[in-house]
């Protein structure tokens, strides 16, 4: 297992714990070797005092041993980092068995040594090194320390004569086996949780980076006409810019609409608070559908149940999104509400008359008539005698009757601007004088 590693990282994880321990063996392999030597040169010394009895004759064959295979070891230990399946695979057996030779060298030392100082220290320097040196997982690091174990029972069994001394080995050596499996459970957590945090944040830094170079170049899109605006503003064109680059056929919608409630705003001579909050919830009256999926959004057919479900979310996607700007509690009502219809039918919260915000029933009916007279994947434009025949017809149902008869009597005031207007719109040839 990989502890909580996903399985897409999988691969990744081990080759990487597989090289660590490849390159910490090698490590290990030059300091046995030096250590090998130096214990061959001290053999020697004894051999030439006389006192290579017994017991110092068989560690000698545990030191030419160990100096014999780190020897034979050495051009193995030149494989470099790679991918390649076959040599990770080689990697890993090498590994493995390199910790098997390490300890059961360790161990064998330690039976002999019963025979001269009757301890088991170099059997303990062996478990707790491959412990700490190695990362393996849990059931490879078990099996290791099983077998040492084992090896050392029986080997001490037949070459300590002391039975209390025996018993005390059969302890000690038991509670440092499981000391050692212990540590190298740790070590091991400890790495899986190193590897998943650093791909979390390789992960994060990545959307970060992406995440900051569309900023940059809707920054420098947007850089010369928002110049002039407050940090609020740049806020809202910010994210309306986000909203339309999902959708061409709303493309302006945003700015349109804000430009109609805004007529109809001072039409019926509202405050310059009022205004204000208009101009900044018809900007992000409809910044909700950023949540929305751009098959939804581009639909050019009749959107099914479901996909109606999600498209009717984007009110109060809206409201969330907002919520977090510090300028936008007013205009949060309106965001939320500008769905509803007069007669309780509409969404999210089928609120109903007076119920409704006011402002929020005033950005319903500039809603409605940007998106009759703007074309559409499955219709042209329409016309404004067209959105004044549908608010009639909605009047009291869907719309404030109020609010209707104004916009009409607005309609029949500026009747040529407004048109003028919405073609100059379309055509991307208009500026808007909201003085």
């Amino acid at each position: 297992m990989s502890g909580n590693i996903p399985d897409s990282e999988k691969n990744e994880f081990n080759s990487e714990l597989i090289d660590l321990n490849f390159d910490r063996s090698r490590i290990l392999n030059h300091i046995l070797l030096s250590i090998s030597l130096i214990l061959l040169l001290i053999d020697v010394l004894n051999m030439q005092k006389g006192l290579f009895i017994s017991g110092p004759r068989y560690l000698f064959y545990t030191h030419f041993l160990l100096m014999m295979i780190t020897l034979i070891l050495l051009p193995y230990l030149r494989i470099k980092r790679g991918t390649n399946p076959k040599q990770v695979q080689f990697k890993l057996l090498f590994v493995i068995l390199f910790a098997y030779f390490v300890t059961l060298d360790c161990t064998f030392t330690s039976v002999i040594d019963q025979l001269i100082h009757g301890e088991i220290t170099v059997f303990i320097i062996g478990a707790l090194t491959i412990a700490i040196m190695n990362t393996f997982k849990p059931l490879t690091s078990l099996g290791i320390y099983f077998i040492n174990y084992s090896v050392l029972v029986i080997g001490i069994t037949f070459t300590q004569a002391d039975p209390a001394i025996l018993r005390a080995h059969y302890v000690n050596s038991a509670i440092i086996v499981v000391i050692a499996w212990f540590l190298s459970i740790i070590l091991y957590y400890a790495k899986v949780r190193d590897f998943s945090s650093r791909k979390t944040i390789e992960q994060h830094k990545s959307e970060l980076e992406k995440a900051n170079q569309q900023l940059i170049a809707a920054n420098n899109m947007l850089q010369e006409s928002l110049s002039a605006l407050d940090e609020s503003q740049n806020i809202i064109f910010t994210l309306a810019l986000a909203l339309e680059s999902k959708d061409a056929y709303t493309h302006g919608h945003s700015e349109r609409v804000t430009d109609y409630a805004l007529e109809l705003a001072r039409f019926l001579n509202l405050s310059e608070l009022d205004q204000v909050i208009i101009y900044r919830a018809s900007v992000l009256h409809d910044i909700g559908k950023i949540g929305i999926p751009d098959a939804i959004l581009n639909s050019p057919s009749a959107l099914s149940n479901e996909e109606w479900l999600i498209m009717k979310s984007h009110p109060e996607r809206g409201e969330t999104i907002c919520s977090k700007l510090n300028f936008a509690k007013e205009i949060l009502p309106i965001i939320r509400h500008h769905h509803e219809r007069y007669d309780g039918k509409g969404y999210p919260d089928g609120l109903s008359g007076e119920n409704i915000p006011f402002l929020a029933r005033l950005v319903s009916i500039a809603d409605t008539v940007d998106a009759i007279i703007s074309s559409r994947p499955y219709r042209p434009a329409g016309t404004f005698e067209q959105v004044v025949e549908e608010l009639k017809k909605c009047s009291g149902t869907q719309f404030d009757p109020v609010l209707v008869v104004a916009f009409i009597s607005l309609y029949n005031s500026k009747k040529n601007q407004l048109i003028e207007y919405s073609l100059a719109k379309e055509s991307g040839f208009f500026t808007v004088n909201n003085k």
